[in-house]
C-alpha cells in the first residue's frame, strides 16, 4: 500500500493496534442511543400532533368553544377517554428530548415513569376498550364510525400498535442510556 510519507516504520505491520485509543463503550453507546431516542421522540411528536388533530373536534365541545364549522366536516367519532390521557404524555416526551443535553439521568428517569403511566397505560386501555368494536366487525362487518371510509375501529387499532411500538423502543433506549450514564463503579480490591 502506498504512504504520501513513505514507507511504514519497520516493525509496524497495523497488528499493534491493541494500545492505540479508543473511544470508550459507554460513550459510543451514549451517542448511539441518544439518535435513536430523538428519532422515536420525533415520531412520538408527529403522532401526538395527529392525535390532536383528531380529538380537536371533541375537545373544542369539551371547553364549551362550540365546534368550528370547519371541525364539522371532519365528522370524525367522539374522541374516547384514553385519546385524552394518552395526549398527556407529551410532556413526557419534552422531559426525555431536555434529558438528553446534558445526559441528565434523573429527567430521563422521568420521561421513562411519564412514558409508562400516560404512554403505555392509556394505549393498553385503549386496546382493551376497543376490543368489542373490533369483534363486532370482524365478525359481523359493523363498525359504528368512519375515517376518511375507513372503519374507526381499524384505525384505532393501528394507532394503538404504532404507540406500543413507539412507547416500547422509547423507554428501551432511555432504558439502555441510563445504563450508559450510570458512572462506572470500582472494583473492590
Amino acid at each position: 500500500m502506498a504512504s504520501k510519507y513513505g514507507a511504514r516504520p519497520v516493525g509496524t505491520d497495523g497488528s499493534d493496534h491493541w494500545h492505540r485509543e479508543s473511544v470508550a463503550w459507554q460513550y459510543k453507546f451514549s451517542s448511539l442511543n441518544k439518535s435513536r431516542l430523538r428519532t422515536d421522540l420525533t415520531v412520538h411528536i408527529v403522532l401526538s400532533v395527529l392525535m390532536i388533530i383528531r380529538v380537536l373536534p371533541g375537545l373544542t365541545s369539551l371547553l364549551g368553544v362550540g365546534p368550528v364549522s370547519s371541525l364539522r366536516k371532519w365528522n370524525f367519532p367522539p374522541p374516547h377517554p384514553w385519546e385524552y390521557a394518552w395526549m398527556v404524555g407529551v410532556m413526557a416526551v419534552i422531559v426525555g428530548w431536555r434529558s438528553m443535553a446534558k445526559n441528565d439521568s434523573r429527567l430521563l428517569k422521568q420521561y421513562v415513569v411519564g412514558s409508562i403511566v400516560f404512554g403505555m397505560l392509556p394505549v393498553i386501555y385503549g386496546l382493551i376498550d376497543q376490543s368489542d368494536d373490533l369483534y363486532a366487525y370482524l365478525n359481523e362487518k359493523k363498525y359504528s364510525g368512519q375515517f376518511f371510509g375507513y372503519p374507526a375501529v381499524l384505525v384505532f387499532y393501528l394507532f394503538l400498535f404504532i404507540a406500543v411500538q413507539v412507547h416500547a423502543f422509547g423507554i428501551y433506549f432511555a432504558y439502555q442510556l441510563l445504563r450508559s450514564w450510570k458512572p462506572r463503579e470500582k472494583k473492590a480490591q
